[in-house]
């Protein structure tokens, strides 16, 4: 496993992120202490983050022990920007930040930095412990299994289909997975609990959920 670490590392060096201002915002709605609690408890060493929009995330996991590496996964690609762009006004970024021109400038940054930066730069001092491939998932999932990535833990935040439960439990069954969005879409039926319902249905899970956040646990 460190040799696997240290080859991603070597193919996804961090850019330079000197002068980039870093903006600690996340999507999150809450629940996430269940996560927190399988870090400090279970003690994985890897974890595998789908997902990382600006790695307010990756950082909490990152805060909570030292000894925890996170590989993020996510194109930070220009839709991100368009994406932030529409956040400004809304109740979700209204709060996180209540003066308007802060919320302007959070967009302005987001367009100008590019989302990887700003991303890496909301993550300075913890370089040595997050590994940013960006691509997409889960193409890219079995070319990390191939590398020879072995996460004790995934978090799930991308898109809402089931392609990367499936995908990430056919690689590493073992690992344990989490993710976001329960109680995303009340007004499409709450996909994402349907899919993830789904897939506890089928390989034999239970599911815990709090706010936003879900965890599968092998039932017994």
């Amino acid at each position: 496993m460190p040799h696997a670490l240290e080859t991603l590392r070597t193919h996804t060096p961090w850019p330079d992120t000197e002068g980039v201002r870093a903006w600690d915002y996340t999507l999150g709605g809450g629940g996430r202490e269940l996560v927190d609690e399988i870090i400090l408890t279970g003690k994985p060493k890897v974890m595998l983050e789908i997902g990382c929009f600006l790695c307010a995330s990756a950082k909490r996991w990152l805060s909570l022990d030292p000894d925890l590496t996170v590989v993020g996964i996510d194109p930070w690609d220009d839709g991100l920007i368009e994406q932030c762009k529409r956040y400004v006004g809304r109740p979700g970024l209204t709060r996180a930040y209540p003066d308007m021109e802060t919320q302007e400038q959070f967009a302005r940054d987001i367009e100008t930095q590019g989302p990887f930066l700003t991303a890496l730069a909301n993550l300075k001092g913890f370089e040595d412990r997050f590994i940013p491939v960006r691509a997409y998932s889960p193409d890219v999932l079995p070319a990390l299994k191939d590398a020879g990535l072995e996460p004790e833990l995934i978090y799930i935040d991308a898109t809402k289909k089931a392609d990367d439960l499936e995908v990430s439990h056919a690689l590493w069954p073992n690992a344990r997975i989490t993710g976001d969005d329960w109680h995303w879409a009340r007004t499409k039926g709450y996909p994402m609990r349907r899919t993830v319902n789904d897939f506890a249905d089928k390989h034999g899970f239970t599911v815990t959920a709090d706010h936003a956040t879900w965890v599968l646990t092998p039932a017994k």
